[in-house]
This record gives structure tokens, sequence and C-alpha cells, in this order.
């Protein structure tokens, strides 16, 4: 993956407001060609919403991901995923399958969920400038 548009630690942008940390994440997939997600033993991880759809967590950096290497993930690691492969397999395949995108989760559970095709759209929007 591309080398990271600006160097704020993990910290620091956990910092920042769900609605930030989302436009974030879309500026540096965009500029990285890439996300992160986790994935354990089992495959990649997944919690469910208070509705019991399953929400699939992704980060802009390793690092941003490794910050949720805690109690439940314990035995995960960040796996790069191509935003091309993220964007056509990953969106619209969890569309289809009606689960949803976790976008850049904090420690703390604060983040945005969002529809697989919103995601989609802002990042496609975001390539084409």
């Amino acid at each position: 993956m591309n080398a990271p548009v600006s160097n704020p630690t993990s910290l620091d942008l956990f910092a920042l407001s769900a609605d930030e940390r989302y436009a974030y994440f879309t500026r540096e997939a965009v500029a990285r060609n890439g996300v992160w997600a986790l994935q354990g033993p089992g495959g990649f991880v997944a919690f469910r919403d208070e509705d019991g759809r399953d929400c699939f967590p992704f980060w802009p950096s390793a690092e941003s991901a490794a910050a949720l290497v805690n109690e439940d993930w314990a035995d995960c690691r960040p796996e790069p995923l191509a935003l091309e492969v993220f964007m056509e397999r990953w969106l619209k395949g969890m569309a289809r399958d009606e689960r949803l995108a976790s976008v850049f989760p904090a420690p703390d559970g604060t983040g945005i969920v969002v529809e697989p095709l919103e995601l989609y759209e802002d990042l496609s929007q975001l390539k084409a400038r």
C-alpha cells in the first residue's frame, strides 16, 4: 500500500469525532489505495449491531486496526485489503448479504456504521476527483 497522506498517530485520530474519522478513513483509503481489517483464526472479525446485523470493522492503517487488538480480538492481526478488492468484492458482497460496515471504530466503541453501498459511493466519488 502507498505511504500515508499525513502522519498523525492512531491515538490522535481516535480523539476525532466519528464523523471526522469517517472522512479521514475515506481520504486515506483512496490515497493509500487500501484499507485494513482484523483477521483471527476464524476469519475476519465482525460484531453485531443493536438490530442483530453483522458489522465488519475497517481502519485506514495497520496501526489503527492494531489498537483494537484487545480482549475479544486478542488473537487477531491487522490484514490489508487493496481498495479495488475492498470496494468490488467486500462492499458489494456485504450489501448483497445485508451486512454493514463499521468505519474506523475507536477502542471506546464509537464509530460510524453505514450501509456498504453508501461507503462504496463515498469512496467512488473521492477516487473520481
